[in-house]
């Protein structure tokens, strides 16, 4: 029996069921299959409990999956790296290390980050909320050093989406004692929360409004100078520090390897498989289905997941695929920087402390199907 070479690229959401599986399922491959993950980071931070760690509702570890455990239990070489290069045809990927990858079959599940290169001056001025852990990290310098400043600041979001509203809120809270010494805004290009309920948005304005967080509709950064931010009405507006948080992304290495991509995103099939390599699969925001078109959101990585798992263990036993069918739509939990939460459902929302709780019990439901996993039995037979 020939074994085969399964890469993992990146540790987000989907690959986290990938292996789970791998775990579960170890009898059915392990004689087969060989399976690496490469990962930039190797504590791969849950998006639905970001806003509660930027606002002092958790620790580090409690909103962060640690791979090293899950990869020793689902026997799983782990490499903490980035992949620079990527060829499907010959089958071979480089990291930064220096080091190649020979695959089989491979599965990119990496994420997404802001597009900054689209907006003149950002790459060069603005702090992303990707790479999390370069965000959190400017966070918690910011944080120690308010108390000394020489004067007020001004902190500028670029991003009215749920990301960037849930951002702003959550840094806002976590400075409440000191609004003598920091200024909030938060700039988006279209409505506030586009996509949502309006009834949902305007429960979101208020909560920017008690903060005392300027909001700017309708307004496009045209682009970004040192401390300057000018707009294509041609207003401008000054900032101290600017972070940004509009749309999604993709490395720049995906679309150069000659995968099928729309816009940087891999094109996948209704079984998260590339429409032009087969042996590739995609899940999570870098991946796009055209004919399922959905936002880049952390939900629909985690239904992904199991679906996404089961074809690649598929693909290695020679069984037909089974597709993948994105729920059309799917509950909103939205924090409001405090314990509380603004919940959105087919139109309709709600608020409240119970709405925190209840978001706080899915997420920590999340976050314990993966820990404390114990190596299987089977690993030492």
């Amino acid at each position: 029996m020939t074994t085969q070479r399964l890469l993992l690229v990146g540790g987000g959401h989907a690959h986290l069921f990938v292996l789970e599986a791998l775990r579960k399922r170890l009898p059915e491959w392990r004689d087969r299959l060989q399976v690496a993950m490469v990962s930039r980071d190797l504590h791969t931070p849950y998006s639905g409990m970001l806003p509660g760690l930027i606002a002092g509702h958790y620790r580090h570890n409690e909103a962060h999956v640690h791979l090293a455990p899950l990869a020793a239990a689902a026997q799983v070489e782990l490499a903490q790296a980035s992949i620079v290069s990527f060829d499907p045809a010959a089958r071979v990927a480089l990291d930064d290390c220096g080091r190649q990858w020979n695959f089989d079959l491979a599965s990119l599940d990496i994420g997404s980050a802001p597009p900054l290169a689209r907006v003149p001056g950002a790459q060069d001025h603005a702090l992303p909320v990707k790479p999390v852990d370069v965000f959190l990290q400017q966070w918690r310098a910011f944080q120690a050093q308010a108390d000394s400043l020489a004067r007020p600041v001004h902190m500028v979001v670029v991003g009215g989406g749920a990301g960037g509203v849930e951002l702003v809120l959550a840094m806002a809270h976590r400075m409440a004692g000191r609004r003598d010494r920091v200024k909030w805004s938060l700039v988006t290009r279209g409505e506030l929360l586009a996509g949502y309920p309006r009834g949902a948005a305007r429960r979101m304005a208020r909560h920017l409004a008690r903060q005392g967080i300027a909001v700017l509709t309708g307004t496009d950064v045209l682009r970004v100078e040192p401390d300057m931010l000018h707009f294509a009405d041609g207003s401008t507006a000054a900032y101290d520090a600017l972070l940004w948080a509009t749309g999604a992304g993709a490395q720049p290495w995906v679309a150069q390897s000659g995968l099928a991509c729309l816009d940087g995103f891999v094109h996948v099939d209704s079984h998260l498989r590339s429409v032009s390599h087969g042996h590739v699969f995609a899940a999570g925001d870098i991946a796009t289905d055209p004919l399922q078109p959905r936002d880049k959101a952390g939900v629909y990585a985690v239904r992904q997941g199991p679906v996404l798992a089961d074809n690649l263990l598929r693909t290695v036993a020679g069984q037909p695929l089974a597709a993948y069918l994105a729920q059309r739509g799917h509950l909103s939990l939205l924090g409001t920087g405090p314990r509380h939460a603004v919940a959105v459902w087919q139109g309709l929302s709600w608020e409240g402390g119970w709405v925190w709780r209840w978001k706080d019990a899915i997420d920590r439901k999340f976050m314990q199907r993966f820990s404390d996993w114990d190596v299987p039995n089977q690993i030492n037979s």
